[in-house]
């Protein structure tokens, strides 16, 4: 089989990607790599640069140059430094040496000249990914990060909001800017980059809803806290995407009670699955996802190799 690769184009490839990944979860019961939501925040995520369609070159679809067909065995992401994300398919998965060698060449095509370093993942549940890396020459960096899921007819655990605060919602624009303050509070890249107009552009995507996306508010209705939940209708999955307070509300118990109440939420939209992906192990978000009943399913091991540039 040879392998070739095509280019993403979102309005053209974002549903036949979608769907490509929700076949693998109804087959293996998980997403290893990439979750559906991921792809679409390619074109509408509020805290990178405004997208244009240079960003659509950090996806890549492949497929089998043999079948007369359009059918994908695997999709790979590029992040920043050289970082690729690649779900493979089931039904493909011996041919994930070839893939590899694949996406090297596509790493010296982008890198040119001289050594980059190209980073990539293995998870726990998939054993042949570490045997294929290793005989490439990739060198085993060790744990790196977690995913986790809500598991399946679970209790959520009750988080009570502490006195003084409440839990709403957005409320539409009039919010916008409160908003993207108190996410700048946390987040810097978001601080960097966030706009009201980035907001607006957000809310068109499939996976934005305004129920799901959370704030704490003071007495004086000051924006102490925020959660956003994420829920792809094409696929029925849902994420948990971003979560802080102010560092002056760290500790109340705010955040635990957010994450609470919009697993409530988002239980309305009748899940597939729920989960929160690329957690650092270092990270209190750990302690936090635990406290509302999210269950730790996936060990996330980085790797790494130089990569020789290509010859010009």
């Amino acid at each position: 089989m040879k392998i070739v690769r095509t280019s993403f184009r979102f309005d053209r490839d974002l549903d036949d990607v979608r769907m490509f990944l929700l076949d693998i979860f109804n087959r293996t019961g998980m997403l290893h790599y990439l979750i559906p939501i991921k792809v679409e925040n390619q074109k509408f995520g509020p805290c990178g640069p405004d997208y244009s369609l240079e960003d659509d070159e950090t996806i890549k679809i492949w497929r089998d140059s043999n079948k007369n067909n359009d059918e994908i065995i695997a999709v790979s992401h590029r992040g920043s430094a050289g970082n690729y994300h690649i779900e493979i398919h089931p039904d493909f998965k011996q041919y994930e040496k070839e893939l590899f060698q694949e996406i090297e060449k596509l790493e010296k095509e982008i890198e040119g000249k001289g050594k980059s370093r190209m980073y990539t993942y293995t998870v726990g549940p998939d054993s042949m990914r570490p045997v294929v890396l290793a005989e490439l020459g990739y060198e085993n960096y060790g744990l790196h990060e977690y995913n986790y899921e809500f598991p399946p007819d679970s209790a959520i655990t009750d988080n009570p909001i502490p006195e003084g605060y409440r839990i709403r919602s957005l409320r539409g624009e009039e919010d916008y800017a409160s908003i993207i303050e108190v996410i700048g509070t946390v987040y810097d890249h978001c601080r960097e980059n966030m706009t009201i107009e980035k907001m607006r552009f957000m809310a068109k995507a499939d996976f934005y809803h305004h129920d799901l996306t959370l704030v704490v508010t003071d007495d004086a209705d000051k924006f102490v806290g925020f959660c956003m939940y994420r829920f792809d209708p094409s696929t029925s999955i849902a994420e948990m995407e971003i979560l802080g307070v102010r560092p002056d509300f760290e500790n109340l118990g705010l955040e635990e009670a957010l994450l609470s109440e919009g697993l409530k939420r988002v239980m309305k939209h009748s899940p597939n699955l729920v989960c929160a992906v690329e957690i650092d192990v270092s990270d209190q978000l750990n302690k936090m996802l635990e406290s509302a009943g999210f269950a730790r399913r996936i060990t996330v091991n980085q790797w790494g190799k130089i990569i020789e540039g290509k010859d010009i």
